[in-house]
């Protein structure tokens, strides 16, 4: 407390910044983020199949021994003569070499999982549930240490052949920070702060199509200039981007929060107290006039439920579109959501023009789950690639209408309750990711021999959850307001 009070506050009284000046560094982390996903899972196939002692001196390569993989039997001890080198180490006689890799992939993807999973989720509570009170501004800022710390150890990992430990303990320290998923949530708190209920929807979903629309150019970029395993080079670049990101958010990010505006990010951190986290779960128990704490707890539970079904299949497309039979190279992946994010931001377009200014009606994001769930049973049934480029395209939709979902909430609560709102969802999206794609990899390991794809029906049935809850929503929300038109025409 005397270290506020000794803090020089500003002569001119503190004003609220543009909403958009949050854009830039919400833009950075998800293409660090962007880059992190694809240079990992590539990288990570890559040492695998040095470790099986197969040909992988390009993506090529890769590509054609998964294929011939694709055409032979599961059973097929042939598989084995047909690789390049003789392998270093054992190879399953029941799973083509191909499949051995894919197998150990998730395997690993499961131990980076749930190592990061208790440290994210800890401080996601912890920041998250502080946000209102210590600012927005150093939790945009604080994940950018965490990537800083995770490439600086990667590219050691990847200079040195060091062993998967340290992949490890990168993962480890990107959680310790926050992750991705903090920064993204708080730059939805800052632009809630910045903006009235009437302009919400439309920023809230320019932001949204921000975020989508950033992985495009990383993701397209990545995919060609992996297509030989130049990984050392990408990771230093990352470590830069990560370390600039850092700079401007210290320098020249401005804070939402007007009452903590006049304080640094290390003087923020500082007002964090953990009586607040058992205070801050208290706004979901408020009694709300009009139903409305029933409305928001189905909300947050629609919410959760979407990102839920969100994160699982983002934790597992790569590793599934690297293995038979579509046996994608680092481009195809990258072509493929490519499709998704175009998709996305062309619909934006009409939508923020023509309907969200107009309209959030639950409707709305209903089709968007829906078009998701088709995504996700195309994906687990789809005999050809074109269908994969098909169903990444009708995916698209559900970004651009489950903003609607997070500007209903932020209509619900008090302008001190936005952030504490959203911690759930903190939670989800970087702790909880981490337990999803341990839970994902699992079923995609177990289910490998038999039928790879089940683990979209799985998510599917999320999804068919969350459809559930939003129609239960919208009959509880239609029936007052027939009541209420009843009874007036009545008097």
């Amino acid at each position: 407390m005397e270290d506020q009070n000794n803090v020089k506050k500003p002569l001119l009284p503190p004003t609220l910044p543009r909403w958009w000046r949050v854009l830039l560094p919400l833009s950075l982390i998800v293409i660090i983020s962007t880059i992190d996903k694809i240079v990992l899972n590539d990288f990570i196939e890559y040492r695998y199949t040095i470790y099986y002692g197969l040909n992988s001196s390009s993506t090529q390569n890769n590509h054609e021994l998964c294929l011939n993989a694709s055409r032979r039997s599961h059973y097929s001890t042939a598989s084995i003569l047909l690789t390049t080198t003789t392998p270093k180490y054992p190879v399953s006689t029941t799973l083509s070499p191909n499949e051995q890799i894919q197998a150990s992939n998730a395997h690993l993807n499961v131990l980076l999982s749930l190592a990061a999973t208790v440290p994210s989720i800890l401080i996601s509570i912890l920041l998250g549930a502080n946000c209102d009170r210590i600012g927005r501004k150093s939790l945009v800022a604080l994940p950018f240490i965490g990537k800083s710390i995770r490439y600086f150890i990667l590219i050691f990992v990847a200079y040195y052949d060091l062993s998967n430990i340290w992949i490890i303990l990168s993962v480890i320290f990107d959680g310790i920070f926050g992750t991705a998923a903090l920064s993204i949530l708080s730059s939805f708190a800052y632009v809630t702060d910045c903006t009235n209920e009437k302009k919400r929807t439309s920023s809230i979903t320019v932001t949204e199509v921000s975020l989508v629309g950033s992985r495009l150019l990383p993701l397209l970029l990545v995919g060609i200039y992996l297509q030989h395993p130049r990984y050392v080079q990408l990771m230093i670049f990352t470590l830069l981007l990560s370390v600039s990101g850092f700079i401007f958010c210290i320098f020249f990010q401005p804070e939402s929060k007007l009452n903590v505006q006049h304080l640094n990010m290390f003087q923020q951190l500082k007002q964090c107290e953990f009586q607040t986290i058992a205070k801050s779960f208290r706004v979901f128990s408020v009694k709300r006039k009009e139903h409305k704490q029933r409305s928001l707890l189905m909300l947050v539970s629609i919410h959760l439920l979407s990102i839920i079904m969100l994160l699982g299949n983002m934790s597992i497309n790569f590793l599934y579109l690297y293995g038979a039979p579509f046996c994608f190279d680092s481009f195809g992946v990258s072509l493929n959501n490519s499709v998704q994010i175009v998709t996305t931001v062309l619909l934006t377009i009409p939508f923020t023009l023509f309907i969200a200014k107009r309209t959030d009606h639950l409707l709305l994001p209903m089709l968007g789950c829906l078009a998701y769930i088709t995504q996700l049973i195309l994906f687990g049934i789809a005999p050809k690639n074109w269908i994969l480029h098909l169903a990444a395209g009708i995916g698209g939709i559900l970004y651009v209408l489950i903003p609607i979902i997070r500007s209903r909430i932020t209509k619900l609560v008090e302008p001190d309750e936005y952030a504490v709102v959203f911690i759930l969802a903190s939670v989800v999206e970087s702790g909880g990711y981490y337990a999803i794609s341990a839970l994902t990899n699992e079923i995609y390991q177990l289910s490998l021999s038999f039928y790879p794809g089940l683990v979209f029906f799985c998510l599917a049935i999320v999804g068919v959850i969350t459809i559930i809850l939003m129609s239960i929503l919208y009959i509880l929300e239609y029936r007052p307001a027939e009541t209420e038109k009843t009874l007036s025409l009545n008097e």
